[in-house]
């Protein structure tokens, strides 16, 4: 399960030690120390802190006080649907925006140049002009999709998935 976790991390653009150290965890019935974290994810105690604190900052793990322990011990966060919306939220929606931005300065930007360009160049600019505005129309369906997830305080179910599939 901890080696699958890490996968499914990576796939989605994370290191896979955050992955398996965010798995140890959240199979866990106990907070885990640094200690342990180090011998399960067999990676150094100063790069298990760093990948705790990233894990800490998307809201995958927080630190817990054990009593009658100095050492740090954390616990992971297992409302999965949380983690999702936070990732959403933070990463997700702001690398639309940004996609979103950039292709509307280069749709400007050619549409400008091309007063200037001749006939092959500004055909090639046309070109580009199609594709930019095809990517432009999935990022805005992505940024709706993103939005509307974002708006739900819970995931959606299988009686959600299976109603809207009767709309078709």
């Amino acid at each position: 399960m901890i080696e699958g976790l890490g996968q499914l991390t990576d796939f989605f653009g994370f290191n896979p030690v955050m992955g398996r150290l965010y798995g140890a965890l959240l199979m866990s019935p106990e907070p885990l120390s640094l200690d342990e974290l180090e011998a399960i994810v067999a990676k150094s105690k100063a790069s298990v802190s760093m990948y705790m604190q990233s894990l800490e900052r998307w809201g995958m793990v927080r630190q817990v006080w054990v009593k009658g322990d100095r050492r740090k011990f954390y616990s992971a966060e297992g409302d999965l649907w949380k983690i999702i919306t936070y990732i959403l939220e933070s990463r997700e929606r702001r690398e639309v925006g940004v996609a979103l931005k950039v292709m509307a300065e280069n749709t400007s930007a050619l549409e400008k140049a091309k007063k200037h360009l001749d006939e092959n160049e500004c055909a090639l600019a046309d070109h580009y002009l199609v594709q930019i505005r095809n990517l432009q129309s999935f990022f805005q369906f992505a940024q709706l999709v993103l939005e509307m997830l974002l708006a739900r305080s819970d995931p959606p179910t299988p009686d959600d998935l299976a109603a809207s599939n009767m709309d078709k």
